[in-house]
């Protein structure tokens, strides 16, 4: 008996007559045949010892089909070698295929003839090899055979465990043994047959069967192993390739069955044409939309290796397509030369690196006749273009649908830089009435005047663009480049608006960034300012009034999204879910946009639009360009920049609430910067808070031990609340600790504040201890050194006089100030008159006190010398 086509099982024919049933009895109680070697002969006759990995996978074997083994199934029959995983990873990775799929196996090629479709056991090198049973086991087999035969399955099994164990790598057991339990155990008839299959891997329809039964069990991922295994074992057989793509279609991956179809197609037969055509033209549809050209080229290459003959004009024109896109242009004129009758004259029959002479014929189809002359210029055949583009003019009539045609020409002669010759391919296009231009069309000719440095006629085809095509933005960009070249800026800006900017479309951020910097070159401030706060917000909410600003800023930080949601819920109108999605991630539209504009060029020109704003004294410009910072996390990284500007920004916009709320949030993280309490101390000044004491209060009993900044802040406070006994008491204890000169002359002032107050007890004590504070501040300035070599001499000289003058002790006043005015200008000072100079307070103040003296010349002359601008 035979138990497949590709395997032939010897049987000794015995009458059943002969053999009594207590003889097969007495049999299986014998000894077992001991097999020392097994032994192998190869095609040429030579002697071959079983490898160290057959006898360790017969181990394996021998202890399933007794029981021993602890796995429910060896994974050794499904498991892929390294090669196999190879091939599994070009059919996951799109992009990656084999550099020739219809190339064979280096093992496959090695084989000879003769042993590819011998029907055999496996090596473990993954070749093949004949019948493991020596003569004494095939009798045994024919036996086990004939029980089966006869329906004695329990005889057929025992004799089938006996062969294994003597020869576990036969695979002629398993396929017995997989029959007796087709129709009893579908669990062992699967692993028997599995393991068949893998000691015989060249049995095609045995792989099938066992893939088949694992897809309706449901197990398709074991069944896509299945069909590896087979596919490496057989690698020409294609049905097996294409059960497989049809299983990973079914599986969902559409990636690696597209892979799969790719690698079947050559090896199709011819008769198979029909199937084998549609299925390389939805491969290469398939990568095709992914932009892989190259995998789709060589899917129809595939197709047209086997039944290039069966072609259709459409088929042919999209493997010329295909051709065209990955750039082989010699194989384009090959294939139109076996396919068509043009014309081609060139230096060698097989070469055609050198084209003569092309004449193409009056009846050719005008796809094929456009696809010839775009091959034909990329071949560098620039001696015919005058030919071609007159050909193409006379034998493609001009319609709607056939525009398309002319452009790949043009394009063509655009890649090899020839400008002239599109342009007059183009001509009947643009000048003649016979179909309407579209734009993409003008582009092209726009481009080719551009290089040609027509720049006027170039400029009138790109406005003609952006007539037709008014969100085509490249085009936008270059016309305004032009226009800018010209002089011609107002237009060039003019240039740059987008059509949708009035119904709140989506902009391009581009566009509104290039249109900044020109607004700003050409002093349209105003507008400059606008458009940056578009770009800006464009991730950001937007604030509408006070409310929703001041819940945008509490809490201090740069992104809040409790704030923003809070703004949200305020609103009367309803919000819809994208709104809500973008307080949630505002960022997500920076990450989908096309255009190269980054994080810091924005932030860059948010800076810019600062600084122009504050220039310009637009302090609410600026805080409203900063709320639109604040309100994204698109600027996470300069989060604390942020922070600070807005602080500025509010404070000279005069809107301190807003800034001590993003002040407070700074001090908490850095309590002992001098700058940020310099800040707070300015903003008490303008602001007229109430919760700047309580704040500070707080914040001490926080940072009990670096406190000093804060004490100092706690004493300017009451000094400028007017509270000077409690400014004393604070100011008192800091200069014991650490004599600091600007302690002493706080202390110097609230002591005079004290002596102008009418209810004082002992004002000449009070004027006594400000001008003993003034001297120790004198003496704490100028840091031990002598007074003449300190840089801060005139600053003494002017505090001494000034709290002489407060103290109405004039002629003390009058000498200080003097010495103030005579001082030697210091570098330092001469360097930063405007900021460090007090020449024109010390004058300005002696003329106060000559004017209320009478002395008004010399309180003019004062005037004249030091303070006129």
């Amino acid at each position: 008996m035979a138990d497949s086509d590709s395997n032939e099982v010897l049987i000794e024919e015995i009458d059943s007559n002969d053999v009594p049933e207590n003889e097969l009895e007495q049999f299986q109680e014998t000894e077992p045949l001991r097999v020392v070697d097994i032994i192998d002969c190869d095609a040429d006759g030579e002697r071959r010892c079983s490898s160290a990995e057959d006898e360790e996978e017969g181990a394996l074997i021998k202890r399933y089909v007794q029981g021993v083994q602890c796995l429910e199934f060896p994974d050794f029959c499904t498991k892929l070698e390294a090669s196999d995983e190879d091939e599994e990873g070009n059919e996951g990775e799109p992009g990656e295929a084999a550099s020739s799929v219809d190339k064979p196996s280096t093992s496959a090629q090695a084989k000879p003839p003769q042993e590819q479709s011998t029907g055999g056991g496996r090596s473990g090198g993954g070749g093949f090899r004949k019948s493991q049973l020596s003569t004494a086991l095939q009798g045994l087999m024919g036996e086990a055979n004939l029980s089966f035969a006869y329906c004695r399955y329990e005889t057929a099994e025992r004799i089938c465990m006996e062969i294994i164990r003597q020869n576990p790598l036969a695979s002629e057991p398993f396929y017995t043994l997989a029959e007796i339990y087709e129709n009893r155990d579908e669990v062992k008839f699967l692993n028997f047959s599995t393991l068949a299959a893998h000691l015989n891997p060249q049995d095609r329809d045995m792989w099938i069967r066992v893939s088949d039964l694992l897809v309706q069990q449901g197990n398709l991922a074991r069944a896509r192993l299945i069909y590896t295994k087979a596919i490496k074992m057989l690698p020409k057989v294609y049905q097996l390739r294409l059960r497989k793509a049809q299983l990973l279609q079914k599986m969902g991956e559409t990636n690696a069955s597209m892979f799969t179809y790719l690698k079947m197609l050559p090896l199709m037969p011819p008769d198979e044409w029909k199937m084998c055509l549609n299925t390389a033209k939805n491969v290469a549809r398939y990568f095709h939309v992914l932009e892989k050209h190259s995998l789709a080229l060589e899917a129809m290459e595939g197709a047209y290796s086997v039944c290039g003959a069966r072609f259709s004009l459409e088929d042919i024109n999209i493997y010329l397509e295909l051709l065209i896109l990955n750039k082989q242009y010699a194989k384009v004129l090959r294939c139109l030369r076996e396919r068509t009758n043009f014309e081609l004259e060139n230096d060698q029959e097989e070469s055609l690196e050198l084209i003569y002479f092309c004449e193409i014929p009056d009846d050719y189809v005008p796809e094929l006749r456009a696809k010839l002359c775009v091959s034909l210029i990329h071949m560098r055949a620039h001696h015919l273009l005058g030919y071609l583009i007159q050909n193409v003019q006379e034998h493609i009539t001009l319609t709607a649908d056939r525009v398309e045609l002319y452009m790949d020409i043009t394009e063509a002669l655009m890649q090899e830089h020839k400008y002239a010759e599109a342009i007059a391919l183009m001509s009947p296009i643009t000048d003649g009435d016979t179909v309407e231009c579209p734009a993409f069309v003008w582009l092209r000719q726009a481009e080719c005047l551009r290089q040609l440095n027509r720049t006027n006629e170039a400029i009138q085809s790109y406005e003609r663009v952006v007539q037709l095509a008014p969100f085509c933005y490249d085009a936008r960009f270059t016309l305004s480049a032009l226009l800018k070249q010209q002089g011609r800026h107002e237009e060039a800006v003019q240039a740059l608006e987008q059509p949708g900017e009035a119904d709140g479309q989506p902009l391009i951020a581009r566009l509104l960034y290039e249109r900044c910097v020109m607004l700003q070159q050409i002093g349209r401030i105003e507008e400059f300012l606008d458009v940056g706060y578009a770009l800006l917000s464009r991730h950001s909410i937007k604030l509408y009034n006070r409310e929703e600003m001041m819940a945008a800023a509490n809490g201090g930080s740069a992104y809040n999204s409790e704030s923003l949601k809070t703004i949200i819920q305020m609103r009367s109108k309803a919000v819809d879910s994208s709104a809500e999605q973008d307080i949630q991630d505002p960022a997500k539209n920076a990450a989908s946009e096309t255009s190269d504009l980054t994080v810091k060029d924005e932030f860059d020109l948010f800076r810019e639009l600062v600084r122009t704003a504050f220039k310009h004294g637009m302090h609410s410009a600026a805080e409203k360009i900063c709320f639109a910072m604040v309100t994204t996390k698109r600027f996470t990284y300069y989060h604390h920049e942020i922070e600070r500007i807005m602080v500025l920004t509010c404070y000279y916009n005069d809107d301190c609430a807003i800034a001590f709320s993003y002040l407070r949030e700074l001090i908490a993280k850095q309590p002992s910067q001098t700058t940020l309490w310099n800040m707070l101390s300015l903003m008490i000044q303008k602001g007229d808070e109430v919760r700047y004491y309580r704040y500070m209060r707080r914040l001490m009993h926080r940072h009990p031990v670096d406190t000093k900044p804060m004490r100092i802040f706690q004493g300017h406070y009451h000094l400028n609340c007017a509270s000077f006994k409690y400014a004393l008491n604070i100011y008192m204890p800091i200069l014991r600790e650490n004599p600091d000169p600007l302690v002493a002359l706080c202390i110097a002032v609230a002591f005079n504040q004290l002596s102008l107050q009418k209810k004082v007890l002992r004002k000449s004590a009070s004027v006594a201890q400000a001008v003993a504070f003034g001297q120790r501040y004198k003496e704490l300035r100028s840091a031990g050194q002598e007074l003449a070599d300190c840089a801060a001499q005139q600053e003494i000289f002017y505090n001494i006089g000034r709290i002489y003058h407060q103290a109405n002790i004039l002629h003390l006043a009058v000498e200080y100030y003097e010495k103030a005015l005579a001082v030697p200008v210091h570098p330092l000072i001469a360097e930063h008159e405007s900021t460090l100079g007090l020449q024109h307070e010390v004058a300005f103040n002696l003329h106060l006190i000559y004017r209320a003296n009478g002395n008004k010349w010399k309180a003019r002359q004062y005037l004249m010398r030091y303070c006129v601008v």
